[in-house]
């Protein structure tokens, strides 16, 4: 009995101290993170205010650059109902600084969506983001953005947003 329990234990120690050095404190490997913020969308004369969110996992092969899965969307109202429209694809972000605050650029590429919470009305296509921002603090950023989607039936729409963004590495 005593030989399972320490065999759990040594298991269980590996696994929980290989995932808390993946977060070691420096930029370069694993990062995960997310921002929310305010928000300005325009398509076809219409001009709406936002909630911006977006999220990214990725990697970082050294303190300077970051490539990831990136989701950005926007949040809005329209005839009582709710719509997201954002991009969800490949994200880059190259820091002018290896460490401590400093600013960043950062792009996107991938596919455009534009849904409406609880119907049917949906869409798909191809979106583009693109931003600077500066670390304010370790793990903390303020971030402008631009998107762009385009998407088959549906007019071209474009995003400005500013977002507060956490980032763990």
């Amino acid at each position: 009995m005593k030989l399972k329990a320490c065999a759990v234990f040594l298991i269980v120690f590996t696994v929980l101290s290989s995932q808390l050095l993946a977060f070691d404190g420096l930029r370069k490997g694993f990062i995960l993170g997310g921002g929310v913020g305010p928000g300005y969308l325009t398509y076809e004369g219409v001009d709406k205010f936002c909630l911006a969110t977006n999220f990214r996992i990725g990697f970082a092969p050294s303190n300077s650059f970051e490539i990831y899965y990136l989701n950005t969307v926007s949040w809005f109202g329209l005839d009582s109902e709710t719509f997201i429209n954002g991009v969800t694809g490949l994200g880059l972000t190259k820091y002018l600084k290896s460490e401590g605050r400093g600013f960043f650029v950062l792009g996107g590429v991938g596919l455009a969506f534009l849904r409406e919470l609880g119907g049917n009305e949906h869409g798909s296509g191809f979106g583009l983001t693109g931003g600077v921002g500066y670390d304010v603090a370790k793990h903390w950023s303020v971030q402008a953005d631009v998107t762009y989607t385009s998407i088959s039936d549906a007019p071209n729409m474009v995003g400005v947003r500013v977002s507060v963004n956490f980032l763990a590495f």
